[in-house]
């Protein structure tokens, strides 16, 4: 796989955002977003290949980015990765995981080796 595709990482926790940027700098290119409104925007602007986002952020949730990337017919069919640390009942991950777009919901902290195999397989599905 090129290196030219690109991930989108929203996360509110900086630290986390920089984690995701070192474990995948190598192999995408990776730009990043602190909330879920900056997430959309991004989104629009940027075009990402695939999105990691966390569930619990301010501005817009988790869940409702999710949604508008699904309403909008530029960003509805970018595959996404959700990547919290909340600790949710399994019926949360099942809320995410019914929507079309969302390829893996992983619990943080996992391995990076996880994290980019996560990544790849999300790219690799969405160019079938």
């Amino acid at each position: 796989m090129e290196k030219n595709k690109k991930v989108l990482v929203v996360d509110d926790n900086p630290v986390m955002i920089e984690i995701v940027k070192m474990a995948l700098e190598g192999d995408f290119i990776v730009i990043s977003a602190s909330d879920g409104k900056e997430g959309i925007e991004m989104a629009k602007s940027q075009k990402p290949d695939v999105i990691i986002m966390d569930v619990m952020m301010p501005n817009i949730s988790g869940i409702e980015m999710l949604r508008l990337l699904l309403s909008d017919d530029d960003t509805k069919n970018i595959p996404v990765i959700v990547f919290t640390a909340s600790h949710f009942d399994p019926s949360t991950e099942m809320i995410f995981m019914v929507e079309k777009n969302v390829k893996a919901f992983l619990r943080k902290p996992c391995t990076v080796d996880t994290l980019k195999k996560e990544v790849f397989s999300a790219i690799e599905s969405s160019h079938k």
